[in-house]
């Protein structure tokens, strides 16, 4: 995040990243996206041919992927040699061409639709990767609540665990015992999140730079091609989400109502 490293001298150090258990005792600051926006721009990214997500759906068995990325994408500093052998048996035999196909215009509300129907498909679960398909999330819940408690909360390997309970009440639970974040910073209101963060942290901000962070909630511009987030939703489509995001939805105080207006 730029905030960070301007106004505190933050670094960034890898992306999407767990925290390693001897740094979760210090102040943690985390993000999050309103969900029906953030699958929008997860698609969008995908019609750009770029994203984990784009790349491992779209594409046959990539032994590289399974050997060296996969366990570190599911919070393990070794391989896993059952993960990995199902992950390349699934993919050797992966419909790419359905994902493919949904993937060739960003403007295409119906190739999103079919996207969305594609993502929470329990018998594709895995076409995705980063050990999505071998979490119980991927029963119940959707892509960025799995990302969500990967990152945020102590589940570590019982992430996998067959037992795991993800309904929305069972994760607040879980959530409420788990989690170590201590602020979260909305895209929607990064600044003012920010500030609140900081100040939650102790750490004091001049007036002058107090002023410069808000300044910059008013010079962000939309350079993307595609439509309001609002276009790419029907009330179908919009449901999936909310149902599959529940938690994040009732945590955060997000609104379906805001895409089916």
């Amino acid at each position: 995040m730029k905030l960070l490293s301007t106004y505190i001298g933050g670094e960034q150090i890898g992306k999407h990243n767990k925290i390693p258990k001897y740094l979760r005792k210090n102040f943690v600051l985390g993000s999050i996206r309103n969900p029906w926006d953030w699958y929008v721009s997860l698609w969008g990214y995908g019609c750009d041919n770029k994203g984990s997500v784009y790349l491992q759906s779209t594409r046959q068995t990539s032994f590289r992927y399974c050997w060296r990325q996969l366990h570190r994408e599911m919070g393990s500093a070794h391989v896993q040699p059952g993960y990995l052998l199902k992950q390349m048996r699934h993919d050797a035999k992966k419909n790419v061409g359905d994902w493919q196909s949904v993937y060739t215009d960003a403007n295409d509300v119906e190739g999103f639709r079919r996207w969305v129907q594609l993502m929470f498909d329990a018998d594709r679960a895995l076409d995705i990767g980063e050990g999505y398909g071998f979490s119980p999330f991927s029963q119940s819940a959707g892509v960025l609540s799995y990302r969500f408690f990967k990152l945020f909360t102590g589940l570590d390997e019982k992430l996998y665990d067959e037992a795991l309970n993800t309904n929305p009440e069972a994760l607040k639970e879980i959530w409420n015992t788990q989690g170590f974040v201590d602020a979260f910073v909305r895209q929607e209101r990064l600044e003012e999140d920010f500030l609140a963060a900081l100040k939650k942290a102790g750490i004091s901000v001049s007036e002058s730079d107090r002023e410069a962070i808000m300044a910059g909630k008013n010079k962000k511009t939309n350079t993307s091609s595609r439509k309001d987030v609002s276009h790419y939703y029907d009330e179908q489509t919009a449901n999936i989400i909310g149902t599959r995001e529940q938690f994040i939805v009732d945590r955060f105080g997000y609104d379906i109502n805001a895409v089916l207006r």
